[in-house]
């Protein structure tokens, strides 16, 4: 058997056994390609109305007793988006403890919640398989398996896409689609081809990256062979033992000042007054980490302590944070999330033509095992 046949068998058998599950995780993943602009949207629709045309948002200062009114076993952080009316939300570690009125500081029902319940499940079953929102260490497996897989056909794939001869009228031929095909078994055949060299590169990021969510050693691998030292240490805060702290909304206000196109802030509210107060900032959507910056202010001054940047950070925290968002394309904005998602879309539409082909080919090959079996009678 040579080479490209064995390969050629390998692709379509592996192909054969994870393409449900292929199937599944690049539809789910393409429906999730706008998840948080969606998630924004709905909360957005569910923002408080100003209860007067002048009426003015509490300040952080009268916002601090409230939050700190919630049962709390971990230090609070308070969470703010540069958008008007927009609730304040107070948390513990990653969980949610309330969501603020800003012009009264009551507490408001969950913003989006039908909408961010759906988009949970379907996460949820994009990575686990699972129907009812809940992690699944079997799913988790299942569907890091069935990547492994696909990141085998994109490779072999790629071989196999290449011509027996290489010359400009067969690059043409697998480059492109043809104005007519003679059955459907041509047209699925030159879809497969055409569709999934130009998807390769895309699908092998985002392939690549689903590693590091499915399994533990991509994650320990990467932290052995780059850098975990940062470039500049956060400073570190005390108890402020003498003198008098500054006013919560003053230090904010120092803070954004050093990056006025910010659209989230967040700090960690600490149980006795600091001499310091790090405020982290994100001037992007959400998704792309290389517009986060953290800026440390002096609670006694006001002034400016400390800024770091993405650039500041260790290589292996780059990477990670690269990496989480580059599987959903979010890193590079909305243009890398269309791509993303057009991808796991098209992939789809390669699931299909190579199931197809394949069973043509079974087909084919029974009918032809009869005709022998009749022949040789």
């Amino acid at each position: 058997m040579s080479i490209r046949k064995a390969f050629f068998w390998l692709h379509l058998i592996i192909g054969c056994i994870a393409a449900l599950f292929i199937f599944l995780m690049s539809a789910t993943g393409a429906l999730l390609t706008y998840e948080r602009q969606i998630i924004h949207y709905a909360e957005k629709s569910d923002y408080p109305v100003a209860p007067t045309s002048n009426a003015k948002t509490l300040s952080l200062d009268q916002l601090i007793p409230i939050a700190n009114s919630f049962s709390h076993k971990k230090p609070l952080s308070i969470a703010i988006r540069n958008e008007q009316n927009a609730f304040v939300q107070v948390k513990e570690g990653r969980k949610t403890l309330a969501y603020l009125n800003p012009y009264t500081g009551e507490k408001m029902d969950e913003p989006g919640l039908a909408t961010k319940t759906f988009m949970r499940k379907l996460r949820a079953f994009h990575r686990w398989l699972t129907l009812d929102g809940s992690f699944s260490e079997t799913g988790r497996w299942v569907n890091g398996i069935a990547n492994v897989i696909f990141f085998v056909l994109v490779l072999s794939g790629l071989y196999l896409w290449l011509p027996k001869r290489f010359n400009k009228r067969a690059f043409k031929q697998k480059l492109t689609f043809g104005k007519s095909y003679p059955n459907t078994n041509a047209r699925d055949y030159q879809w497969h081809n055409v569709y999934g060299i130009y998807l390769a590169p895309v699908l092998a990021v985002v392939i690549a990256t689903a590693f590091f969510f499915s399994f533990k050693w991509p994650g320990n691998t990467l932290k052995e062979v780059v850098s975990t030292q940062a470039k500049i240490e956060k400073l570190t805060a005390t108890p402020l033992t003498q003198g008098t702290a500054q006013s919560l909304e003053v230090l904010f206000k120092n803070a954004i000042n050093q990056t006025p196109d910010w659209q989230r802030a967040q700090f960690s509210l600490p149980k006795t007054t600091m001499d310091k107060l790090a405020f982290s900032l994100d001037t992007g959507t959400g998704g792309e980490p290389q517009k986060r910056l953290t800026v440390t202010v002096d609670t006694q001054t006001g002034a400016i302590l400390q800024i770091i940047t993405f650039d500041d950070l260790s290589t292996y925290r780059k990477a990670r944070s690269y990496i989480r968002f580059l599987h959903t394309g979010e890193a590079y904005g909305i243009i890398g999330q269309t791509i993303a998602g057009l991808a796991s879309l098209l992939a789809c539409l390669l699931v299909y033509t190579g199931i197809m082909l394949s069973w043509r080919r079974w087909q084919n090959y029974r009918l032809r095992k009869a005709k022998l079996a009749v022949e040789t009678a």
